[in-house]
């Protein structure tokens, strides 16, 4: 920049100074002293520590809040499960027992078709078509509801022990027969006098069998 430009801005600087209005404050009374400054630093500083006590205080108050929830959400969740597995407990006890009366009725109805297929008519009676007749609708609606109940008990999963010929299991057969027969070894079962049945993975009834025993 050369020597005349210089000059020429410093000339409007000059002129803009001249121009700018300025205010003297002679009489000023808001003048700030020292004393005055600590005095303002002090309250400024209890100010902050008695703030920072109530933000402690209130933070101790969170604190000591959010402890109390989760130590009631703790409690909450045990006692829902607890709820939970008494409630499964029970559903699984009701269910257990509806099932018993199922086999009590199985048994009723196998012992009804069993007997209806051992009975043979007499000379007499072949004479008599009705009667013949009805026995072979008694035989074929026992036989039809056995098969239905059968798959209810296959819907909740229970399935007929398989004993015969096997050695005597005391955690899923009774003896309540002795049999005698020297060509089969000792605890061998030779016959069923009740059925046994699984239920998932437990016992649901023992089978009352009959062992052998030389």
């Amino acid at each position: 920049m050369d020597e005349f430009s210089k000059e020429r801005l410093v000339e409007q600087f000059r002129s803009y100074l001249k121009t700018y209005p300025v205010e003297y404050y002679e009489n000023d009374t808001k003048k700030t002293d020292i004393f005055s400054l600590f005095t303002e630093l002090a309250a400024l500083r209890n100010e902050v520590k008695l703030e920072s006590r109530q933000v402690k205080s209130a933070l101790d108050v969170f604190k000591g809040t959010f402890e109390t929830v989760q130590s009631s959400q703790e409690e909450l969740t045990k006692e829902l499960e607890n709820c939970r597995h008494d409630k499964h407990a029970q559903r699984r006890e009701i269910t257990r027992s509806l099932l018993l009366e199922f086999l009590e009725v199985y048994d009723r109805l196998e012992a009804g078709v069993t007997t209806l297929n051992n009975y043979k008519p007499s000379p007499w009676s072949l004479f008599c078509k009705r009667d013949i007749r009805f026995i072979q609708g008694l035989q074929e609606g026992q036989a039809m509801t056995l098969r239905r109940l059968d798959q209810l008990l296959v819907s909740y999963q229970v399935y007929p022990l398989e004993v015969l010929n096997k050695s005597l299991d005391p955690h899923s057969m009774r003896a309540v027969e002795i049999d005698s027969q020297p060509d089969v070894e000792n605890g061998i079962v030779t016959g069923e006098l009740r059925k046994g049945f699984l239920w998932k993975d437990e016992v649901l009834r023992h089978a009352e069998v009959k062992v052998n025993k030389n």
